[in-house]
């Protein structure tokens, strides 16, 4: 005759549970010394710090408001800045920065692409014409949105800023004066 074995658990019935106990006894205990969720909709529950911006040597400010069409999207300049450098600036090129602050909104019902680096460039009064070295506008505009960014430049010397005009493509400018 075959003898069948059988094998003994390794845990009887009493210790699994006694061991699931012990289990959910330590993950409430934990759960009071796990730090406090905070107050914003966020997925860690931490609120978003946003760093200051430092600006080394600045020149000088001026508030613009003046807008124009690229590719159906409305480009506003709000301000403009010079500087010798801007903290959050990653690619730090020219003696000084020129920052212009810009607003977009498509107003159309489609979403609109435009390649901002390749389409938007600073005018300077001597004739000179400057591409932008850092981008913080999203190149897709979704319909009936706003965005907030702005463009660098980088310039050899120190400007007056409503001498600037922003050039949007071949379709249009934006002058920073009047």
């Amino acid at each position: 005759m075959s003898e069948v074995k059988t094998k003994r658990p390794l845990l009887s019935r009493r210790a699994k549970v006694i061991l699931a106990l012990a289990v959910i006894f330590i993950l409430v205990v934990l759960s009071f010394f796990a730090p406090p969720e905070g107050d914003s909709n966020n997925v860690t529950g931490d609120s978003p710090v946003t760093p200051t911006v430092s600006i080394t040597h600045p020149v000088g400010t001026l508030i613009v408001n003046h807008g124009a069409v690229l590719s159906g999207v409305q480009i506003t300049v709000t301000q403009v800045q010079e500087a010798a450098a801007f903290s959050d600036d990653r690619k730090h090129g020219g003696t000084f920065t020129v920052r212009v602050y810009v607003q977009t909104l498509n107003g159309g019902q489609a979403p609109m692409g435009i390649n901002y680096s390749s389409q938007v460039r600073l005018l300077l009064p001597g004739g000179q014409v400057i591409a932008p070295k850092y981008v913080t506008v999203a190149p897709v505009s979704l319909p009936n949105q706003k965005q907030d960014g702005y463009f660098d430049f980088p310039v050899p010397i120190q400007v007056d800023l409503s001498s600037l005009m922003l050039r949007l493509g071949s379709e249009a400018t934006v002058a920073f004066a009047g």
